[in-house]
């Protein structure tokens, strides 16, 4: 037993170590695997962004660097065809040469101190061999200090070119000559000649920056040093990077731009990014390989930095969850070979023991699954309320919990909304009943979509209506949809007509294909209830039927027959007010707009009330009837026709013929002569206000001051009252007499102890 004992521990610690390991290994293999992937897309992403920063800086350089060679070209040109150039090189010798030099002269300093690039501009004229210099002024071309750079330029063949000449090499200058005239075929008669700083348009352009004009090739080159050291312009640097194997390729590329690997200045690879124009100008971006891998170097630590750290947390976690997870097992084990006899019998080998475990669980399972589809419908009665609602946020979220509860969503949808009507006018049920109303509808269209073939769909009970969703394959057609969906209302209809006596209103809102557009079709369909207010409308009221366009003309609030209303109230005639109202009504159904009828009636609603004001009634009395709440329950034209002629009038004429005293005692007489003819009947405060039109909480106060008792106290002395003719009158037993006055016989034999000080019994007898 010992060695069997020490056996399992051993085998539980193995299998722990092991759940351990293959968690670490599931964290780790991940972990490494995005990382992996991680520092490859960010590799990628960082030299395709160093590249494109390459080239914007290339383009920059070239808009740049043309600005300061055109606007240099653009000068010589001028120059060149100024007439005082002209006249100085076709007229050599003249005896006015000297007053046009000094004029010449006068234009090369306007000229220089104008382009802080141009450093020397100077007119050669081969017939007088002589130079006008902004630095020199007029000298003989033998005194010229650059003598050499003139014999180059007499040597070309080009009407004008960019060179870098020898005093161009010692001193960083670059050259624009021009040969003159621009236009002739006389020979040159001279050279127009723009020394340019090629260190100054360099930094001009960006650091780092050379100029190369060799051969009738320009090229300008941004050579990146990541060392941040300063580029040499001597001969023999600019002679090192004109033999560079990259440059001489670009050279000889047909092509107007690219991109190259070549050896840089270092000998070590290069990314040469060129770009050539019509001037025959290039422009030249190189980027050394080392400066690009340098760049990565903080991303692999990165890296590195968040596989260890993820890894760390993964390993830590894993542990204490693995040791979590392994504890119920423990327990469960512990407590299995704790049991001499049990239904899981303990097993040397703890997979089984632990499958044999799993095989109860789904046991288990099977019963808690068998619940909740008990519980099912409930549930999904809640889902499809939340998305009548409109609580749902995302799309998503609606598909989800559709799937969950087994709501199809690949049907076309349409919401019908059903109410009752006048059951609350007829006194079968309390206002504070919809809820019970709403479930009997939703029973009955729940029976009749049993038997539907082309639909099926859910019914609940909301907000004291009956609201169906019927559901149609997609591939029907519109017809036959609709046709199905009127033929279920119309046996809803005459099912609650047969068997409730309800009659009925049903709106149709919009079909959708989508189950998150319920809620839409649902407004549709409140929508369409609203147009109960016209007449003749009928019981089934489609929105596409009946919504219309609105209409043009300009909709008027008809004042001339309120003022007719209410001149007939003021002289007690309520038949005349009545006619004028149906006149009322009649004008406001040519707008066709549901608001504007219910505004329309408020504001009549408002005018009647401000009369009676006007008539010396107080207002808190007018208030306390409550009309407003009372008007906007009123839903059909019917509904408010009858409320203003047989409520609103008669308060009317009653508030002002008889005053506010008279009035109140009338209502409270006739609410007692109500509850002694009706004492039987379960009595309450709510119902009696709503006979008279007054709030519970107005007629309590009155029933208080004018009748010495509460309401309560009062139906309860008429209850005892009765109780006593039929106990002196009848020979019907106690039981009979408490269930008449609408008591228990329990309640009664109490009730007549307390008011009475005897019993019913004794009381009989003492009275027969």
């Amino acid at each position: 037993m010992r060695k069997s004992k020490l056996d399992h521990a051993k085998n539980k610690k193995g299998y722990l170590y092991k759940l351990i390991w293959l968690s670490c290994i599931s964290v780790c293999i991940p972990v490494i695997l995005a990382s992996i992937a991680y520092y490859f897309v960010s590799v990628e992403r960082m030299e395709q962004h160093l590249l494109t920063e390459s080239e914007s800086s290339l383009q920059l350089m070239k808009d740049r660097a043309e600005r300061v060679m055109q606007g240099i070209e653009s000068e010589s040109l001028q120059l060149a065809n100024d007439p005082l150039t002209m006249r100085i090189i076709q007229n050599a010798g003249n005896e006015k040469s000297i007053i046009w030099h000094l004029e010449f002269l006068e234009k090369l300093s306007l000229i220089k101190n104008m382009n802080g690039f141009i450093k020397e501009v100077f007119l050669y004229i081969p017939n007088d061999e002589l130079v006008l210099s902004n630095d020199y002024g007029t000298i003989s071309r033998e005194d010229f200090k650059y003598k050499e750079d003139i014999n180059e330029l007499l040597s070309s063949t080009e009407p004008s070119q960019w060179n870098q000449l020898p005093r161009g090499t010692e001193n960083g200058f670059i050259t624009f000559a021009r040969m003159l005239p621009i236009i002739g075929s006389d020979g040159q008669k001279g050279i127009l000649a723009f020394e340019v700083d090629a260190l100054a348009v360099g930094q001009f352009l960006e650091t780092n920056t050379i100029i190369l004009t060799r051969n009738n090739e320009f090229i300008i080159m941004n050579y990146f040093d990541f060392f941040n050291s300063t580029l040499q312009q001597d001969a023999e640097y600019l002679e090192k990077i004109y033999e560079l194997e990259g440059v001489k390729t670009i050279i000889k590329a047909s092509s107007n731009a690219g991109r190259i690997v070549a050896p840089g200045i270092d000998g070590n690879p290069a990314q040469f990014q060129y770009v050539k124009n019509v001037f025959n100008r290039t422009y030249v971006s190189v980027i050394p390989e080392d400066f690009i891998s340098n760049q990565f170097s903080w991303i692999r630590g990165m890296t590195l930095l968040i596989v260890f750290f993820f890894i760390g947390i993964g390993i830590v976690l894993t542990y204490f969850t693995s040791k979590k997870a392994y504890s119920p097992i423990e327990r469960l084990l512990e407590h299995s070979h704790s049991l001499n006899i049990g239904r899981i019998q303990a097993k040397g080998n703890e997979l089984e023991f632990i499958k044999d475990c799993l095989d109860h669980l789904s046991n288990e399972k099977d019963k808690l699954v068998l619940f909740m589809e008990n519980s099912k419908p409930t549930l999904r009665e809640r889902c499809l309320q939340q998305i009548i609602n409109g609580d749902y946020i995302r799309t998503d979220a609606v598909v989800h919990d559709c799937n969950r509860y087994g709501i199809d969503c690949r049907l076309t949808n349409i919401v019908i909304v059903v109410e009752a009507e006048n059951i609350y006018k007829k006194k079968r049920f309390q206002p504070e009943e919809r809820g019970v109303v709403a479930f009997a509808l939703a029973n009955v269209m729940q029976e009749i979509l049993r038997n539907q073939q082309t639909a099926k769909g859910y019914v609940i009970p909301y907000q004291g209506a009956g609201v169906v969703i019927l559901q149609y394959h997609s591939e029907l057609e519109h017809k036959v949809m609709h046709q199905a969906t009127l033929q279920y209302i119309e046996e809803v209809s005459a099912a609650l007509r047969e068997y409730l006596s309800f009659e009925v209103t049903a709106g149709i809102g919009r079909y959708y294909s989508h189950i998150a557009d319920v809620r839409v079709s649902y407004k549709e369909a409140q929508t369409a209830l609203q147009y109960r207010i016209f007449p003749n409308m009928g019981s089934i009221l489609y929105i596409e039927d009946i919504e219309v366009e609105k209409k043009h003309s300009i909709l008027r609030y008809p004042f001339e027959l309120e003022a007719n209303i209410i001149d007939a109230l003021e002289r007690k005639n309520e038949a005349v007010a009545v006619e004028y109202l149906t006149k009322f009504a009649d004008l406001l159904q040519n707008s066709q707009s549901h608001a504007f009828i219910l505004q329309c009636y408020h504001i009549l609603l408002s005018s009647i009330i401000v009369s009676l004001e006007k008539q010396g009634v107080n207002m808190m009395d007018i208030m306390e009837h409550n009309f407003f709440e009372q008007l906007k329950q009123k839903k059909t034209f019917n509904d408010l026709h009858e409320w203003f002629a047989e409520v609103v009038f008669s308060q009317y004429i009653n508030l002002t013929q008889h005053g506010v005293e008279a009035n109140e005692e009338l209502g409270i007489q006739y609410i007692c002569k109500y509850i002694r003819e009706h004492c039987s009947e379960d009595l309450s405060l709510v119902q009696c206000a709503e006979m008279i039109g007054v709030s519970p909480s107005y007629l309590s106060r009155l029933f208080k001051k004018e009748m010495g008792m509460n309401f309560l106290e009062y139906v309860v002395e008429s209850k005892i009252s009765e109780a006593k003719r039929l106990l002196k009158e009848t020979d019907k037993n106690i039981s009979q007499i408490a269930l008449q006055v609408g008591y228990s016989e329990r309640n009664l034999n109490r009730i007549f102890q307390r008011h009475v000080q005897t019993s019913p019994g004794n009381y009989r007898l003492q009275h027969r």
